[in-house]
């Protein structure tokens, strides 16, 4: 299998160029390696995570390999990787016919895909197809990197250097946990529909609901897909979980069953929304929740306010 040749720069504090400490150096490669696993697996399957091992066609897309470190510019480090292009390390899927919207170019690679899916999360988008909760809350996590003097990451959106570069900093950390909580749960889900689509090897299929609107589906049990094969191009019944973008529309349905749909109410030909929106918390700065709410109310009393001020007060905390 061929391996191509690509850089992600790192910006410090402390201007490492290409003598990186062992600790900082494993830090990053540590967040970024599973990272790439659940993108890809995202761009391919629908989903970022699932129990048991991954696929190989998974394992050898985000086989990604640190070869060399150089500095650039002033004290900026170049991390030299080798990663496969995905059409060779998922050829048999790269053949069947395309099914989500997000399934990477051939020539793209697991680290190109990263870049994509930071892209998206630093503008902050909830409609994006390219990550889900679980891959939102796994990029969160990168905060831990700015610990370690790491200003910023420039990481290739392309094969070709030239169609630009993603900036990750700690601002794609705040976007990623943002749009994590406002990311509604799952819900259980009865739909039924037109089985349209199927993909074998990737557990997916694709439902036509009311007036053809299609509607993507992950199977959590491989063996199941036997029961796809013969209800291709009939009605079926889905029963799992719909799973929501951060802006509450449908991002997929996690199946844990499929049935014939065969005289269903045309009730489940549609997908409900989500129980409700999970609403961001609130963020003080420093030092300044102590003097919110109970606290700050508490924290003046007694003082100079009056009998009728302090029922006025009491009142407005109750309700």
């Amino acid at each position: 299998m061929r391996y191509q040749e690509q850089e992600i720069v790192l910006h410090t504090e402390a201007r490492y160029g290409k003598r990186l400490p062992l600790d900082f150096c494993g830090a990053v490669c540590r967040q970024l390696a599973p990272m790439m696993l659940g993108s890809v697996r995202m761009a391919i399957e629908g989903t970022s995570s699932h129990l048991g091992a991954a696929p190989l066609w998974l394992r050898q897309a985000s086989d990604v390999r640190l070869v060399g470190i150089s500095e650039r510019g002033q004290g900026d480090t170049a991390l030299h990787l080798e990663a496969p292009p995905l059409g060779e390390a998922a050829e048999e899927l790269y053949k069947q016919q395309t099914l989500w919207e997000t399934k990477p170019a051939p020539q793209d690679t697991a680290v190109n895909i990263l870049a994509r899916v930071m892209r998206d999360v630093r503008t902050g988008d909830p409609e994006s197809p390219l990550y889900d909760l679980p891959l939102l809350k796994h990029l969160s996590h990168i905060h831990r990197l700015f610990r370690h003097s790491l200003i910023a990451m420039e990481m290739p959106q392309n094969s070709k250097p030239e169609y630009g570069f993603t900036r990750v900093d700690e601002q794609v950390a705040l976007k990623a946990l943002e749009l994590s909580e406002r990311t509604p749960a799952p819900r259980p889900v009865r739909v039924s529909g037109h089985l349209d689509m199927i993909r074998h090897s990737t557990r997916s299929f694709e439902l036509l609901l009311e007036e053809r609107r299609p509607v993507r589906g992950v199977l959590e049990d491989a063996t199941a897909m036997d029961t796809l094969k013969s209800l291709l191009g009939f009605r079926v019944l889905v029963v799992g979980k719909a799973v929501y973008r951060p802006s509450g529309s449908l991002l997929r349905i996690d199946a844990h069953g499929v049935a014939s749909g065969q005289g269903e109410s045309k009730l489940f030909e549609k997908v409900p929304g989500p129980v409700e929106k999970r609403p961001a918390p609130v963020r003080y700065k420093p030092g300044e929740q102590a003097r919110r709410g109970v606290p700050g109310f508490f924290g003046k009393w007694p003082g100079e306010e009056t009998d009728e001020q302090l029922l006025a007060m009491l009142k407005e905390l109750s309700e």
